[in-house]
């Protein structure tokens, strides 16, 4: 059940939907972004962040990961500014996963979108607010099964069609180079391109363990040898889910027309190859993949608001107040079409990465704590990461001469490149007032 909520919680339909289309465009070099995932965002999680986190949080008596970290460097007021930082940037992301999952239903249900979307909002708030956590991970765990068996369904479609794995392969090194693909679609591209793909696994595979929603999942953790039977299970399903996807998605060059769109891949393909009731069993398997993580994220965005900004146990009534929240918030947003909302949805993870990665690796595989260090990380993660999308990015650049030389520098780099000063420079600052934890016995 955790092997499956914790790759359902990872994966939406940005990354089935979107990076599939951006398989389409890049090929096979895109692989590299699912064994990223893989690796990175699963295996080195659960080898080496996963129990230490579950020990730590139980040392603590955190309910949240926001109170873990505040707790931890000895900072309430670290923990307000979380909670903030959580609610509305995650609150604001779940727009984009919510909005997702009501267009899919979209093809399959002839109502309205904004129906739909006040609808899943809904819905999932409801589960939020029924569940708890144990009933998060029951859902996510089921939706993860049903991801599983919809992307499974494309792929054999797929290789049926182009005539099976090897035969697409050689059929896609056989096309011409493109600028996106300036060396072939079965290699990494040269220059800029290629660094997108290789900055494009740091932030899916990396900002990812500091992802509040995923450090909850290892609050269920039993024990140290769970973690050894969760670990390959959750390996083998994210490899199917987004290897598959992105794979199909990349031998549909072969097969599917020109797209002008990235997005509209992934429903081309499945109209053009799967009967009726595999479109919809398709279609249910991307809004799980949208429910399981808007849920992850709501319980997150809820807890922030109803305990963690007021400092006490969250009652009933402030708990219902956080969902209805949140579901006013992530509703409206997804009603509303602009470039800001935009950014935030696609920029969250890099944003929340580069504030709280430092601070939070340093004190559950090291057991560091040192308020002053976690908050000059935070602040100049979150400052500089922030102004690098601001100044450097290339559609809301306000310094074109800037970004021109500085847009090709991810901002989640810059920012964790700062917070790691920050937390060094903090931390010889008061080098004489820091100390390590005890919990850190029962690690090593």
């Amino acid at each position: 059940m955790q092997a499956f909520a914790y790759v359902a919680t990872y994966i939406s339909a940005v990354a089935l939907v979107g990076f599939g289309g951006l398989a389409y465009a890049y090929g096979l070099q895109m692989l590299l972004v699912a064994a990223g995932n893989v690796w990175l965002g699963t295996w080195m999680v659960y080898r080496f962040l996963a129990w230490p986190t579950r020990v730590c949080q139980r040392a603590l008596g955190a309910r949240t990961p926001t109170q873990l970290i505040a707790r931890g460097h000895e900072s309430p007021l670290l923990g307000k500014a979380l909670a903030v930082l959580f609610a509305v940037f995650l609150g604001v992301y779940a727009s984009a996963v919510i909005k997702g999952a009501a267009l899919l239903l979209a093809q399959i249900i002839p109502v309205p979108v904004w129906i739909l979307i006040w609808t899943v909002a809904l819905l999932v708030g409801f589960a939020v607010f029924v569940g708890g956590l144990r009933g998060v991970l029951y859902t996510e765990a089921m939706q993860g099964f049903v991801m599983l068996v919809g992307i499974c369904m494309l792929v054999g479609a797929v290789f049926a069609a182009v005539g099976g794995p090897s035969a697409g392969i050689e059929k896609l090194a056989a096309l011409p180079p493109t600028d996106a693909v300036n060396n072939g679609f079965v290699a990494l591209s040269a220059g800029e391109q290629g660094w997108f793909i290789i900055s494009l696994v740091i932030v899916t595979s990396v900002a990812v363990w500091a992802q509040p929603q995923m450090i909850q999942r290892h609050f269920a953790l039993a024990s140290a040898r769970q973690v050894d039977r969760i670990t390959p299970l959750a390996m083998l399903v994210l490899t199917l889910l987004v290897g598959g996807a992105y794979f199909a998605a990349s031998l549909s060059r072969l097969i599917l027309p020109a797209v002008t769109s990235p997005d509209e891949v992934m429903p081309m393909l499945v109209r053009m190859l799967l009967p009726n009731a595999g479109l919809q069993l398709f279609v249910l398997a991307i809004v799980s993949a949208s429910l399981s993580t808007a849920t992850a994220i709501f319980h997150i965005a809820v807890s922030a608001l109803a305990e963690d900004l007021p400092g006490r146990k969250a009652s009933r009534g402030a708990w219902l107040a956080g969902i209805i929240f949140c579901v006013l918030l992530s509703g409206g947003c997804a009603q509303i079409k602009g470039q800001l909302i935009a950014l935030l949805c696609t920029t969250s993870w890099s944003i929340v990465g580069a504030t709280v990665l430092v601070p939070y690796v340093a004190l559950v595989r090291f057991g560091k704590r040192c308020p002053v260090a976690a908050w000059m990380s935070c602040v100049a993660g979150f400052s500089v990461c922030m102004f690098w999308y601001l100044m450097a990015h290339k559609s809301l650049g306000v310094l074109p001469l800037f970004w021109e030389t500085a847009s090709i520098i991810p901002p989640f780099f810059a920012g964790f490149a700062f917070s790691l000063a920050g937390w060094f420079t903090g931390w010889f600052l008061v080098r004489d007032r820091h100390s390590t934890h005890p919990f850190r016995r029962e690690l090593f």
